[in-house]
């Protein structure tokens, strides 16, 4: 059941994009139709389990989630959207969960792929490691 937040806003948590995550998606999908399409599916990530997980992976509403292996006790996911996009297939939403308390939980969408492979990159992973680490020193470090 959705507990409602301020605003009229649904789920448990609120969903917000870094910049890079933004132009991830616009060069994978440059039709905004398409970029408004993977903003419906990652908004899925308001219903994402308040009490945090104890399984690797598991479903929020239609779409599959897992953690990323390698960043697993860093509390970093992918958001699996399976259904094609434009011309992309596969894609996968990257998002963090902070284990810092606040009033309105925030999951972090770090970066949008396009998988093609069943591993990630070890560019990859660095790269979502830097990118969480750049939400933590601007959003709860400086507080």
């Amino acid at each position: 059941m959705a507990s409602s937040l301020p605003g009229l806003l649904t789920g448990s948590r609120l969903v917000r994009a870094l910049r890079p995550a933004f132009h991830d998606a616009k060069f994978l999908l440059p039709r905004m139709k398409h970029r408004a399409e993977l903003r419906r599916h990652s908004l899925k990530l308001r219903f994402f389990p308040s009490n945090h997980p104890e399984d690797d992976q598991g479903e929020v509403l239609d779409v599959n989630w897992s953690w990323i292996q390698t960043l697993k006790n860093l509390r970093v996911g992918e958001l699996r959207v399976d259904e094609k996009i434009g011309d992309c297939r596969n894609l996968r939403v990257i998002f963090y969960d902070p284990e810092i308390k606040t009033t309105l939980p925030m999951l972090w969408i770090l970066a949008v792929i396009e998988k093609k492979r069943d591993y990630f990159t070890p560019a990859q992973i660095s790269t979502f490691n830097l990118r969480r680490r750049l939400v933590l020193e601007r959003f709860y470090e400086s507080a």
